[in-house]
């Protein structure tokens, strides 16, 4: 029984050490063929890693707003009966937009007109009395009394005539409405929105309390960003306080308008300083890659003697900053004038020999950043 065991476990053993050994065979065959072929290479473009000039910036929504505008209403109810614009079109200072009707106010006019003709009147048979002694002098002073109030009431039928008047105030161009002779307007209804004819327009934004460090004379970057379009503005004033409920300060820039044709309300993205400008490392933007690491970029090493390639790539963790065109900032992770593989950098793994097909000194004069 015992000798069957073994011859049994022998057996087994002279089975596994044959397969181990074919396995062993084959894996060595494996070296060889691998061994056969060159190392693999990968071809990129090359960016030669520089410091330059970053100013930290930080991006907010802003809103365009005209220099001149106005909600137009009345101050006095009544009938119209003259509109003097149509909607949406540009008047001059002085138009008259709308007249309401004044009928009554005329009638009125001409009456204290009369009062005003009768007390004059009255006034002068008195001061000729007074001169000859047959009147007392405060005779004279109810006539001249009676008087001024006459002529007060003839200006102030007047001025109502010239409130039914609305005239616009400057050049402008007017909101869209629905008036129409006949109709009657009460007191304060809304006539049209006028925006004044300017070639510049104000930027309002927005900014923490702990960022609001801007002063008046700086530049600020505008982006109207459905159009792709980006335009300069001049920083020109600053709230005197710190909205309570947002913590936030407001700021207004000036920029020309003059090309651009902005339209009051239109939404803009802006860009402003944050503090001091730094120095800082700037790569292309197709250098940097991503993992669940973070971002990472391959340094480019010179290979050992022998290689068949010059180089081999390092991958190296960084610490990203902003971006700024086709450019980003890093702010650890690369020193100036290492070679960072830009173009092809996706081709890249650890280790890997390198092939420079173009060489790209890189750079730009400065750097601006969230």
């Amino acid at each position: 029984m015992f000798t069957r065991w073994l011859s049994v476990i022998i057996t087994c053993l002279l089975v596994a050490g044959g397969l181990g050994y074919f396995k062993y065979q084959q894996i060595q065959a494996g070296i060889a063929f691998a061994a056969a072929f060159p190392e693999r290479m990968e071809a990129v473009e090359v960016f030669i890693a520089r410091e330059e000039i970053w100013q930290p910036t930080t991006s907010v929504t802003a809103e365009v707003v005209a220099i001149q505008s106005i909600e137009l209403s009345n101050e006095l109810p009544g009938s119209i009966v003259e509109v003097g614009f149509a909607p949406g079109a540009r008047v001059s200072k002085g138009q008259v937009l709308l007249r309401l009707d004044i009928s009554e106010e005329v009638a009125q006019v001409a009456a204290a007109r009369a009062e005003v003709e009768i007390a004059r009147l009255d006034l002068s048979r008195n001061q000729r009395l007074i001169a000859s002694g047959a009147a007392a002098q405060d005779a004279r002073d109810r006539a001249k009394a009676r008087y001024d109030a006459a002529v007060a009431a003839v200006n102030r039928l007047q001025a109502v005539i010239a409130k039914k008047t609305l005239r616009a105030p400057f050049d402008a161009n007017t909101g869209l409405h629905e008036l129409e002779v006949g109709q009657y307007l009460d007191k304060a209804s809304a006539i049209s929105r006028l925006i004044g004819v300017n070639d510049q327009i104000w930027i309002d934004f927005t900014l923490p309390q702990q960022q609001a460090q801007l002063t008046s004379g700086e530049r600020i970057t505008v982006t109207i960003v459905e159009a792709a379009i980006t335009f300069d503005a001049e920083v020109i004033a600053r709230d005197a306080f710190v909205n309570e409920m947002s913590r936030n300060v407001r700021f207004r820039a000036i920029a020309d308008n003059r090309d651009l044709g902005l339209y009051p309300g239109t939404l803009v993205s802006v860009e402003v300083p944050v503090g001091e400008s730094r120095i800082a490392v700037v790569v292309p933007v197709t250098a940097v890659r991503y993992s669940s690491f973070g971002a990472n970029v391959f340094v480019l090493r010179p290979a050992e003697e022998g290689a068949p390639a010059p180089e081999r790539a390092e991958k190296r963790t960084v610490q990203l900053g902003p971006q700024r065109g086709e450019f980003v900032v890093i702010t650890s992770g690369a020193r100036p004038g290492e070679r960072i593989a830009a173009d092809g950098a996706f081709k890249l793994r650890e280790g890997i020999l390198v092939n420079v097909v173009k060489g790209d000194p890189g750079g730009i004069s400065s750097a601006q950043g969230n």
